[in-house]
């Protein structure tokens, strides 16, 4: 399985020459067009925040295929008609290839203090989950983890929390384009307190093999 990073969440994962999108957010659009991200199969969306769904780059990423559009009941009510597949929690299915679960698991509190929206993360092949904006789960062990390491509510503690019940070893920071934070001081923090770890820093088009 080969990851490829792209601005904020949005992350896109290959296997045998097909591809999903993850999380095409509003800061992807300034900086790719669609043909940048092409092809692919399908997008999965986390939840409706901008910075994870772009209405109008899904719109010119889906136009004239036939590419589905997966997310929660939250996110189809948010944008109609993009959402062409929607999810509930513990749902598992198949797309070109890939095993997808939907996990629900809470966004984290929004700066005013108030719950954030309905939020579900995907695990990929039993091997890697892309959490949205969540950073607490039950009954999920999983290999390799996206972590989002800033946010209203996120410290570094709470993401080491996160990583620890996961009981995964590779860690690919995401979520620090818009409530910024260093990627590579993150790694530099988590490392020691739990040792062994992967904490893969990917720069945008940087790809890995998981």
């Amino acid at each position: 399985m080969k990851v490829t990073k792209y601005p904020q969440s949005c992350l896109i994962i290959e296997k045998d020459g097909k591809r999903i999108i993850i999380d095409p957010g509003s800061l992807v659009s300034p900086k790719y067009r669609a043909e940048d991200l092409f092809p692919a199969e399908a997008i999965l969306i986390t939840h409706e925040h901008a910075d994870h769904a772009d209405p109008a780059l899904i719109d010119d990423l889906t136009r004239g295929g036939q590419m589905i559009v997966v997310g929660n009941q939250s996110t189809s009510k948010a944008f109609g008609g993009i959402v062409t597949k929607v999810v509930s929690d513990g749902e598992k299915f198949e797309i070109a290839g890939f095993s997808i679960t939907a996990r629900e698991l809470p966004h984290v509190a929004m700066v005013d203090g108030s719950a954030g929206p309905q939020n579900t993360g995907y695990l990929i092949d039993d091997v890697f989950f892309h959490s949205g904006d969540g950073i607490k789960i039950d009954n999920l062990t999983v290999n390799a983890v996206a972590a989002p390491i800033a946010g209203p509510d996120i410290s570094p503690r709470d993401v080491f929390s996160f990583v620890k019940s996961l009981g995964c070893d590779t860690v690919i920071p995401v979520h620090y384009d818009y409530f910024s934070a260093d990627p590579n001081f993150f790694a530099k923090l988590l490392a020691p307190v739990k040792p062994g770890i992967k904490i893969i820093v990917l720069a945008d088009e940087q790809s890995v093999e998981l």
